[in-house]
């Protein structure tokens, strides 16, 4: 019996709903399996993927099924973390509350899996992913995914690692004595917003969020995002990183400021504290410069002091060269021998050389003659600490921690699997910080934020947005210590400068150039000789012009430059 378009129409339409009620139900079954726990969450996901075939899916067709994924996965959290307001007490560590009350979480390393309550819950699980950025939808696509599909890499340079995790929604609340960040997998109250790296240009919203894993090692005159090399140095800076990102496309940009804001948001949830000096510090405390004590030819290795081969990682990145009359790292003689790409540690073994003891540091690369002169003399072979290079952290064994010693300073970092801090400052591509006098004749540094990655520019242009709360007074040049990180519609920034310190509040600085007008880039985290004092989470340094790049200053890949504006 023939069916007319209407009757045929009809049973479409009801199988239709059918389908949306079933995949509905089968949706809400998911989050009820999930006990908690880490292995619980993998072993479903994993699950999930390979029943839905997506081993043999194009980028767009596993992207689509990772919407699926998180969309369907979500169990209602919503916790936060409470501080006092900073006229109300310097205490740096603050209250959990909601779902977050109760949680803990402690760094772990290469030898330590240390306890994370957050691991095997939905909105902080995360897995380590392949990602490009498409140019038509300037949208993240997923291409692969660590432990799923077998097409998974992280070491080829053409192909970039991310990050991949839920999406959650953020929320502010402050009265006279105390602000909360909140942090919700729905969209729990009118104020909460997504993170902006969730809002796609065309104001809606993904249900998840991709950050580039490593910083970037430059190839090719392209930015990159893999393991096992020292990220590049030396030629990267604010303006220059935009030229690094736009030759793979015009849709990717360096890295962000939501980039820097997720970790930060991640740590203030995960560990309670607005800073994490001696909890998990990042590589701020790590500046050593050594002489050879005995000269060798055609070698690999380093004849140290004892006491100074100590202070040394296996694994760590090194400049090799002979003294020319000046220690800084950007003079050519200090690397002479390594480049200024660096080497890497791989051993260090104790020697015993005509009776005395020594250190014996192996880095990898080609043999090489050292000359033991005597400290300070020209001709003199040194080794300068230098980056760690990408994947330092692959080995720890947790979502957040460091190979060593994470409250020392010594090694780099990671949170929720995204790897920061590794001895260098990080520039950000979307920020300029704009030096300005405002009606009140007072001196500010102005946070200026671009949302498309083709409209980053060398200035602040009419396509930069200036949220108005985001300023940080700027009365005199030198260290100030930041007592409070704002927020306004999911973007933070410094906002009160004074009266802060090394032990107090956020505990991390921001250099300042005193009153004037102009514009500087914004350096995150520290390098390795700025200490613990002032390194760390919340650090800014705004002495340097957009066109600074020395051997301090290091990038990141992003495919978060591209962001629409949430339609609450």
């Amino acid at each position: 019996m023939a069916i007319d378009k209407k009757t045929f129409a009809l049973i479409m339409s009801k199988q239709k709903k059918m389908y949306e009620s079933l995949k509905k139900e089968i949706g809400a079954i998911y989050p009820l399996l999930l006990d908690g726990s880490k292995q619980s969450y993998d072993n479903l996901m994993k699950a999930f993927f390979d029943a839905n075939n997506a081993n043999s899916l194009t980028p767009a067709g596993l992207t689509n099924l990772v919407d699926r994924w998180y969309s369907t996965t979500r169990a209602g959290w919503d916790g936060g973390i409470k501080f006092y307001q900073p006229d109300v007490s310097s205490v740096s560590t603050g209250t959990k509350v909601g779902d977050n009350a109760g949680l803990e979480c402690v760094p772990s390393t290469n030898e330590a899996a240390n306890k994370d309550d957050y691991a095997g819950l939905p909105l902080f699980a995360r897995v380590d992913c392949n990602f490009i950025v498409d140019a038509e939808t300037l949208e993240p696509q997923i291409t692969a995914i660590d432990g799923i599909t077998d097409n998974f890499t992280r070491t080829d340079p053409d192909v970039f690692v991310g990050v991949l995790q839920m999406a959650g929604y953020t929320y502010f609340d402050e009265d006279a004595e105390t602000y909360t960040f909140g942090y919700s997998d729905y969209k729990n109250r009118a104020d909460a917003r997504p993170l902006p790296e969730a809002v796609r240009v065309d104001k809606t919203v993904r249900d998840w969020v991709v950050h580039a894993k490593y910083m970037s090692k430059t190839v090719g005159g392209k930015l990159t995002s893999y393991a096992g090399v020292i990220p590049t140095a030396y030629s990267v800076s604010h303006n220059t990183i935009h030229t690094l990102a736009r030759a793979i496309g015009s849709q990717y940009s360096g890295g962000c400021l939501c980039d820097l804001n997720f970790i930060r948001l991640m740590a203030f949830l995960k560990y309670g504290s607005m800073s994490l000096d001696g909890i998990l510090q990042g590589c701020v405390n790590y500046n050593y410069q050594y002489d050879v004590k005995v000269g060798e030819e055609n070698t690999n290795r380093l004849i140290l002091s004892a006491a100074n081969g100590a202070n040394l990682f296996v694994g760590s990145g090194v400049l090799i060269g002979n003294f020319g009359g000046n220690k800084d790292r950007g003079q050519a003689a200090m690397y002479s021998i390594s480049t200024n790409a660096g080497r890497i540690i791989t051993a260090i073994e104790d020697v015993e050389i005509e009776g005395t003891a020594y250190k014996a540091v192996t880095v990898d690369g080609d043999p090489f003659t050292t000359v033991a002169n005597g400290a300070d003399t020209n001709g003199t072979t040194y080794l300068s600490t230098f980056h760690w290079p990408n994947g330092s952290c692959d080995n720890v064994l947790g979502n957040d921690g460091s190979p060593a010693a994470p409250g020392t300073g010594t090694n780099p970092a990671k949170i929720q699997g995204i790897e920061y801090s590794v001895g260098g400052y990080e520039v950000l591509s979307d920020i300029i910080m704009n030096k300005y006098q405002d009606e009140d004749e007072k001196y500010y540094y102005q946070a200026c934020i671009v949302d498309l990655a083709s409209k980053q520019a060398t200035s602040v242009t009419a396509n930069y947005r200036k949220p108005s709360t985001l300023k940080a007074v700027n009365e005199s040049s030198g260290w100030k210590y930041i007592r409070k990180i704002g927020y306004e519609d999911g973007d933070m920034f410094p906002i009160d400068v004074t009266g802060g310190s090394s032990s107090t509040f956020t505990k991390d600085g921001f250099y300042q150039d005193g009153p004037g007008t102009g514009t500087r880039e914004y350096l995150a985290f520290g390098n390795l000789n700025n200490g613990v004092a002032t390194g760390g989470l919340s650090y800014v340094n705004g002495y340097i012009g957009l066109t600074g790049a020395n051997w301090t200053v290091l990038g990141r890949l992003s495919p978060n430059g591209n962001r629409g504006e949430f339609a609450a």
